[in-house]
């Protein structure tokens, strides 16, 4: 396995949790990678630390996002493209500052994609409480999925992605749910395209008051905003909402149903990823 990979995680104000961030990336089992930590107007103490830890470590990269363009959206599009436009290596991926992986995760994924078997892959991911590190849900992607899977919910976890960067060409548009409507404008435009999924537990997404996901009755009006970027007409953007709305209650109904009652310090130190209850999502 040869392949390296450039790891681009944007952060504001994010002091608290940066020294996480890079502490879990370093005890990653593989190695060749670069992690680019891209500073969106913190006005903490974040960047300072970044690059001190920068000078430790030559695979750690700081980067300044300039100001995004007049009256565009907020949010991580911008300096995730930033990113981008400077990762050194033909795979990326992606991990905000308040997430986590597992060590084995890069090792395990990676293998799939030096031996040529996938061009974008993503695994299973749990969701946990930031302030007590408890696991409250989990989720694993179908075994494979396209577009058509895609219209009717987002079911490529970011934290877990990796993807060739020259999939990702025109970047992340100006709107919230970046990432979403990025899947789907992609997949259209490769319908051939396949996402692999990779049973094992790898990620770990931090749940806490300041996730813009907390704000769970704004989502469905910013997943209409998807579609309708996506340039799909109302009538058809309302019906892929309602299949969208009973995807998400289908989810979190089997998450709910086979919980994993441990804390995301044990899931993480577990020389092999937690194993996951047999049912899939989706």
């Amino acid at each position: 396995m040869s392949k390296a990979v450039s790891i681009i995680c944007p952060y504001r104000n994010a002091a608290a949790f940066l020294p996480g961030l890079i502490a879990n990336v370093m005890l990653q089992t593989y190695s060749d990678w670069e992690l680019l930590l891209i500073d969106d107007e913190s006005v903490d103490a974040g960047a300072n630390f970044a690059n001190l830890e920068a000078d430790k470590d030559p695979r750690i990269r700081c980067i300044t996002a300039p100001s995004r363009p007049y009256g565009s959206a907020q949010g991580p599009w911008w300096p995730r493209n930033i990113g981008l436009e400077n990762a050194r290596y033909d795979l990326v991926a992606f991990l905000d500052a308040d997430d986590r992986w597992h060590p084995t995760k890069l090792e395990r994924q990676l293998r799939w994609h030096g031996e040529g078997k996938a061009r974008v892959s993503v695994t299973g991911y749990a969701r946990f409480q930031q302030t007590s590190n408890t696991i409250i849900g989990w989720r694993l992607p179908p075994p494979r999925f396209a577009y058509g899977r895609l219209r009717i919910g987002n079911v490529i976890p970011m934290l877990t992605l990796i993807l060739e960067r020259r999939l990702l060409k025109e970047g992340f548009k100006p709107c919230l749910h970046e990432d979403y409507l990025l899947w789907l404008d992609l997949f259209r435009e490769h319908p051939d395209l396949e996402c692999i999924t990779i049973p094992e537990l790898l990620g770990f997404y931090a749940v806490h008051d300041t996730n813009l996901t907390n704000q769970r009755w704004l989502m469905p009006l910013w997943t209409y905003g998807v579609f309708r970027a996506h340039g799909i007409s109302r009538f058809s953007s309302c019906a892929s909402l309602i299949r969208w709305g009973l995807c998400q209650a289908a989810e979190q109904w089997r998450s709910n149903r086979n919980p994993l009652k441990i804390s995301v310090q044990l899931a993480q130190s577990s020389p092999t990823p937690w194993p996951l209850p047999p049912k899939r999502s989706g």
